[in-house]
């Protein structure tokens, strides 16, 4: 049996291809938000004119600003809004971050998981809000701006994308063919380039802390399978009154981990497993012999 079979290693519903363009999943995390951010780009685009340039009123009201840091929902809320339709970006901001997250968020989803992929990529919003928001008050004091839009989560997505899958082959534009680790040295160089920019409208502080929190995930092994986010997890997720008690799921989620590191191994060789992973496996194995059931 091939890992590809082993179904308990990822949630019920997931397809068994773990590269873009594997098959539709009605219940995947990236295609909820992938609709929330369109549905808010659509209604934003009802709303009336605040800014020069074309900012509408909703896209405003849920972006992050320098002139009210206490507004802690924005922290939050500006991942989830964009560049007004009739901003000079137009529908491009949100097409180039939706197609990024569509192709490249899934396979990432599908290897963390539903839940721990929501919980990455909301606090990926976050950390590049804070971050975002703390160099304009050091560089910039006393300057107004504002920021929209969901590129640092999706640079965080990204990376892990380009670290998971090194040498997935990629269309850029839908035409060149690159390797994922060639599309992340783009990447980078891209963000350095729009940094000495000095009319650039670009949140590169944004994408660079975004990407930065996505190597720090993956490198270091981090988890936030402890953070309980309740409601947004509700919302997000297949619902279900039923709750059952099961007192083997800790059991059962170090033979996900056991079998995702089995699989890495495969792909990629034992030489990229991190000091975490060498460790989850040796306690999997330590497991198998003490109890040939698990």
């Amino acid at each position: 049996m091939g890992f590809e079979d082993r179904q308990y290693s990822r949630d019920n519903d997931y397809p068994r291809r773990a590269i873009p363009g594997f098959q539709f999943n009605h219940q995947s995390i990236v295609l909820s938000l992938v609709v929330i951010n369109v549905v808010i780009f659509l209604l934003d685009s009802f709303t009336s004119e605040v800014e020069p340039g074309g900012t509408h009123w909703l896209s405003k009201v849920l972006a992050l600003d320098t002139e009210h840091p206490w507004y802690f929902w924005t922290y939050l809320t500006h991942g989830f809004a964009h560049a007004s339709l009739t901003t000079k970006s137009g529908i491009w901001h949100i097409a180039g971050n939706m197609i990024t997250l569509w192709f490249l968020g899934r396979p990432v989803e599908y290897r963390l998981g539903r839940t721990e992929f929501l919980k990455f990529y909301l606090i990926s919003i976050v950390v590049a809000g804070v971050g975002w928001l703390a160099l304009q008050l050091i560089l910039s004091p006393g300057q107004p701006a504002f920021i929209v839009g969901a590129s640092g989560a999706v640079s965080a997505v990204v990376v892990l994308f380009i670290f998971m899958y090194p040498h997935q082959k990629i269309l850029l534009m839908g035409i060149i063919p690159m390797p994922a680790w060639a599309l992340g040295v783009l990447l980078l160089v891209m963000n350095i380039m729009n940094a000495f920019d000095p009319v650039s409208h670009i949140a590169w502080e944004a994408h660079l802390i975004g990407a930065l929190f996505g190597l720090g995930y993956y490198k270091l092994g981090w988890n936030f399978d402890r953070l309980q986010f309740g409601g947004l997890s509700r919302l997000f997720g297949p619902r279900s009154k039923l709750r059952i008690h099961n007192p083997a799921a800790n059991d059962q989620k170090l033979k996900r981990e056991a079998d995702a590191i089995l699989e890495k191994i495969s792909q990629h060789g034992e030489e990229s497993l991190s000091n975490k992973e060498r460790k989850t496996l040796k306690k999997y194995s330590e497991k198998l012999r003490k109890n040939r059931s698990l």
